[in-house]
């Protein structure tokens, strides 16, 4: 039932008539529209819907707005709201308002009292710190001009909600390699709750640190983790808090074997970490290495000082509040024009301090040592070059996604990353009809991890040389080159490839260079191979510079 003819005043639309149709009292829609309490979240939100789809808010000229911005945190002691309310403070300063501070308290939601008392205030903006607002609180702030953006939200808010954060799956990621590069392989983590969607990525890079090295995590069932002689180790997930941090150590630590690092959620779970440490006799980083998340001030003064994550948490909420000051100078709620992308991220870092290290005498687990080859092994000798250039064919792109899958299925976890590389994996560029593939693995000369499988799967083993295998299709249209982590080939490989995709010159320059060495004869295609060498070089040396004044 809509609003009809014998409801309205003219064209204009009563209280009585939006009261009769949302079948509340006339009182209702009073309260609803001036933001007071004593409404019921689905009345409020089915009042809300009419009154904006009947244009009865927008009416007549709206209440000129206060000179507050609204900050909305999550505890108003904590260290990491701190670096929040200062990072909007500076903004707000710069741009002569005042600050209005609020507390979520521990379920992240805000109620009806707070709303009632931001619609009477009527900041210019708000920001909030970790929040879940319900689409009912979302449509009265827009239905009364009131631009809102969220820093690292509880869940994951819809699309027209602008929110900055962290990347945190890299971060997560960086936490846990740095520990694997040390020598640790028995590694544990203690997530936070997982229905907010910085624990859940920050735990996600964890998760593929360890794959990436051949390792597992496993969440403990209920909080506990159970007796494992794995390597990797368990995760348990717990409040952000010092004295959930500490709990969660505990279990952790009465694992057999005993993780030699722990890797945390944030900077008060790492804490707590080193409390349960102290109480367990252990001594850190000697017998035990502890990341945290965060980079707050008691990271620093800990003692010893804690090894952490850094999130640029003031960077974050000035972006925020700038985001929120620019919606409001552009007079809607959504995002300006200008303002670039809703969701913005702001890189993580690592930070090492004095909580890490390398694993104990006694502790250590050191990955088995094989000796690499030292010669070049090319399975059946040279061969002629007897392929021609063909023209960028769609095929070759549809051919790598199928190889990537056939990889996939093959090698699992062992295989780091896939790429497509060489010259089918450039659009636009002539090529022999030979795909290329390079596959990243944790190590090269764990043959039985990589190279059983690749042959079980149909491939066949061309050459073996010092870091680098390569293995083919029998019909000679596919070549998978594998690397171990980290290998120079592998970001040369890309490096190239992401040039002659972006620069036109370089493409055609390569392009007539290969056509130029197809007018002559090949016995063998290694020397084919090396002849293009010159070239590129040269455009390797202006991606570098390219990638290099990117990166400043």
């Amino acid at each position: 039932m809509s609003i009809g003819a014998a409801d309205r005043s003219g064209s204009r639309p009563t209280l009585d008539a939006i009261a009769r149709q949302a079948s509340v009292s006339l009182a209702t829609v009073s309260k609803v529209l001036n933001g007071r309490p004593g409404v019921s979240d689905p009345t409020r939100e089915r009042v809300e819907h009419l009154l904006a789809a009947s244009g009865y808010a927008q009416r007549g000229r709206p209440p000129e707005p206060g000179s507050l911005v609204e900050l909305v945190v999550e505890d108003l002691a904590s260290e990491w709201s701190i670096e929040i309310v200062r990072g909007v403070e500076q903004v707000v300063r710069e741009h002569g308002y005042a600050l209005s501070l609020s507390a979520l308290g521990p379920d992240h939601a805000v109620g009806a009292d707070w709303i009632a008392g931001v619609l009477h205030r009527r900041p210019v903006a708000v920001v909030l710190q970790f929040s879940a607002l319900t689409a009912g609180r979302r449509d009265q702030l827009r239905a009364r001009g009131i631009p809102f953006t969220v820093v690292d939200p509880v869940g994951d808010p819809p699309a027209d909600v602008p929110v900055v954060g962290a990347t945190n799956t890299a971060g997560g990621a960086a936490a846990t390699q740095h520990l694997l590069d040390l020598g640790h392989r028995r590694i544990a983590a203690i997530a936070g709750p997982l229905e907010m969607r910085c624990a859940a990525d920050r735990l996600a890079g964890h998760r593929a640190a360890l794959a990436a090295a051949g390792l597992e995590a496993r969440t403990g069932s209920g909080g506990t983790a159970a007796v494992t002689d794995r390597t990797a180790g368990h995760v348990v997930v717990a409040d952000f808090s010092r004295a959930d941090g500490e709990r969660a150590a505990r279990v952790l630590l009465a694992t057999e074997p005993r993780p030699t690092a722990i890797v945390t959620g944030n900077d008060l779970q790492a804490l707590g970490v080193l409390d349960a440490a102290r109480a367990s006799g252990l001594r850190v980083p000697e017998d035990l290495s502890v990341v945290g998340f965060d980079d707050v001030a008691p990271a620093r003064w800990a003692r010893p000082a804690l090894t952490t994550i850094r999130q640029p948490l003031q960077e974050m909420a000035q972006r925020a509040t700038r985001m929120a000051l620019r919606q409001h100078a552009g007079g809607g709620t959504g995002p300006a024009a200008d303002d670039g992308p809703v969701r913005v991220e702001l890189a993580t870092s690592l930070v090492v301090r004095d909580s890490t290290a390398a694993p104990g005498p006694g502790t250590r687990v050191e990955p088995p040592v094989r000796p690499d080859v030292t010669t070049v092994e090319i399975v059946g000798g040279p061969e002629a070059l007897r392929v021609g250039l063909h023209d960028p064919d769609p095929r070759w792109a549809e051919t790598f996604r199928a190889h990537r899958r056939r990889i996939s299925a093959a090698l699992g976890s062992s295989a780091v990353q896939i790429e497509h590389i060489g010259s089918t994996s450039v659009p636009g560029l002539a090529a022999k009809p030979i795909v290329d593939l390079v596959v990243v693995v944790p190590d090269v000369t764990d043959e039985a991890a990589y190279l059983v499988p690749l042959l079980a799967a149909g491939y066949e083993l061309r050459v073996r040389e010092p870091g680098h295998r390569l293995v083919r299709t029998p019909e000679r249209d596919v070549h998978v080159h594998v690397y171990e982590r980290g290998a120079p080939a592998v970001h040369d490989y890309l490096l190239l490839r992401d040039r002659l995709r972006a620069d036109a010159d370089d493409r055609a320059l390569y392009e007539r260079t290969k056509r130029a060495l197809f007018s002559e004869r090949w016995d063998d295609m290694n020397d084919y191979a090396d002849a293009k060498t010159d070239v590129i070089r040269e455009v390797m040396a202006r991606a570098r510079v390219a990638r290099a004044a990117q990166v400043v």
